[in-house]
């Protein structure tokens, strides 16, 4: 199975990084394909409205999201890593967010469906409601874009770098463990 984990914190060593991880070192367990990509390192404008990608899901803009496209394309699980900035997504992966428009047709038919996705969110806020707003947006987007929602963790309360909690970052490894039997069982039934 290929995975590719959109990794959209401006810091590569944070709390993300260690959610991020423990879900890619979850999915590696059974020998998947995992593709990191540090947006932040990326050049990717931000989407112009233009709809000019409907025709054949290419933008018009030459930068690295053409090789974001690529790599969602080719991919079963497509995994959104983030800090909760401002009850959303962070800027970078905001970008991506938006510029996967292009994987719509005119007829708004998705050019990723059954594709399956989840979010990875960390916060320094206590709340444990506080990732609320953005799961919602995340779901939103991924049943916009056909793909199958495969859940989301989220690590509340996380202010120090580091202070993912153990269980939460099991549990990370574990939904990625989960994504790969359940691939693994659709191949069987495959004749």
């Amino acid at each position: 199975m290929k995975i590719v984990v959109l990794f959209g914190s401006p810091r590569k060593d944070g709390n993300t990084r260690q959610l991020a991880d423990a879900f890619i070192d979850g999915a590696r367990t059974d020998r998947n394909e995992v593709r990191v990509l540090y947006l932040n390192d990326m050049n990717i404008r931000p989407c112009q409205g233009c709809l000019s990608c409907a025709e054949r899901g290419v933008c018009r803009i030459n930068d690295d999201m053409r090789d974001i496209c690529k790599y969602i394309v080719e991919s079963d699980v497509v995994a959104y890593a983030t800090p909760l900035y401002w009850s959303g997504p962070s800027a970078q992966l905001k970008l991506v967010i938006d510029r996967s428009i292009a994987f719509l047709d005119e007829a708004l038919n998705s050019r990723v469906k059954g594709k399956r996705a989840v979010s990875l969110i960390s916060c320094a806020d206590d709340d444990v409601d506080a990732c609320t707003p953005a799961r919602e947006v995340f779901k939103r987007i991924f049943e916009g874009l056909g793909m199958e929602y495969a859940g989301s963790i989220e690590a509340t309360g996380c202010e120090e770098k580091g202070s993912v909690p153990k269980e939460i970052l099991n549990g990370a490894r574990n939904m990625a463990r989960s994504l790969s039997s359940k691939r693994g069982a659709q191949r069987a039934r495959t004749p």
